[in-house]
């Protein structure tokens, strides 16, 4: 397992000093394991609670071969898809994508990296490393574009060209968690009964349906957040251009400049959770320090995206006439 992930049911910060008040918090008391929580480290609305273990003492100990560097951190997607190290590829079914990696390095996919392309953009839900020369694998999908099914400009509709966002929505990642038999080993593709499930249910119109209300949500909270509009007329309901938004990077920036460098000030630090508002919110342990300070950036990214779209100010949704 290169990943632990751990949701609250939005308990106070609070939580976390005390150490048990949480559902994983005894998991990371000090003596278990040789975990502790250092902070809050503070920008405005968010806190960030570092997760620090001894560097002896990984999640596990994953099976090396062929004379790899067992320190050596995979390849994130984001540097994989950047570097033509992975191809992910376009099925049709809004549910299922495939990954297939050519290389010779393991590759890391994060549950909620964000894939732009194909014939509308996707979030993934299943946490996995992809092995080399690993052929084609399934893996679970729900939509973050709803009006597109087809090319958008230039794009190939075949595969998928850039993972370069985290999925920054506490809903979405509910959703993500309730695909069941994700895989756990680690390493490679899921058992093939838990492919099919982990794809049927990620169809689910229930789950989906939530998807789409909560890019709905939060592009209107990051568009009264920056007071500008962050939907791209290229594709309007597409999330991910909503998060390459100039106005949006720029009202980040604050977060990057005073947070960006946690895990290199400390460097046994393997995962953090996340407060937004004095409220936990979320977090994510990583197999080792390594990995963690190569997604850090992406990781703020998108706790810094919530934090923003947290002090928007809505104006309530007109009662449809009768």
């Amino acid at each position: 397992m290169y990943r632990r992930e751990f949701l609250s049911a939005g308990l106070a910060t609070a939580g976390i000093v005390a150490m048990g008040t949480t559902p994983w918090a005894p998991a990371l008391a000090a003596g278990d394991e040789g975990h502790r929580l250092t902070g809050p480290y503070t920008h405005r609305n968010l806190s960030i609670y570092l997760i620090h273990r001894p560097i002896h003492r990984p999640i596990h100990h994953p099976i090396h071969q062929g004379g790899r560097d067992a320190g050596t951190p995979p390849l994130t997607l984001d540097e994989a898809m950047r570097t033509g190290a992975i191809r992910v590829v376009e099925t049709g079914n809004v549910g299922e994508l495939i990954v297939n990696n050519p290389g010779d390095r393991d590759i890391f996919i994060q549950a909620g990296d964000i894939v732009k392309g194909g014939k509308q953009d996707r979030v993934l839900t299943a946490s996995m490393i992809v092995p080399p020369n690993s052929g084609d694998i399934p893996i679970g999908a729900f939509c973050v574009e709803q009006g597109r099914w087809g090319r958008r400009g230039s794009e190939n509709v075949a595969k998928f060209s850039a993972s370069t966002a985290l999925i920054p929505s506490r809903t979405v990642k509910f959703a993500i968690m309730a695909q069941a038999d994700r895989p756990q080993s680690g390493r490679g593709s899921p058992p093939a009964a838990s492919r099919s499930l982990m794809v049927r249910r990620s169809r689910a119109s229930g789950g989906q349906e939530s998807v789409w209300r909560s890019v709905r949500t939060m592009q209107r909270r990051l568009s009264s957040s920056v007071n500008r509009q962050v939907a791209d007329r290229r594709s309007r309901s597409s999330l991910q251009l909503s998060l390459e938004s100039e106005d949006l990077t720029t009202a980040l920036a604050g977060f990057g400049t005073s947070l960006g460098d946690l895990p290199t000030q400390h460097p046994d630090a393997v995962g953090f959770v996340f407060a937004v508002n004095g409220r936990i919110n979320s977090g994510d342990e990583f197999e080792s320090a390594g990995l963690f300070r190569k997604l850090w950036r992406r990781q703020l990214r998108a706790a810094a995206t919530e934090a923003l779209a947290a002090t928007a100010v809505l104006q309530p949704t007109p009662a449809t006439p009768a």
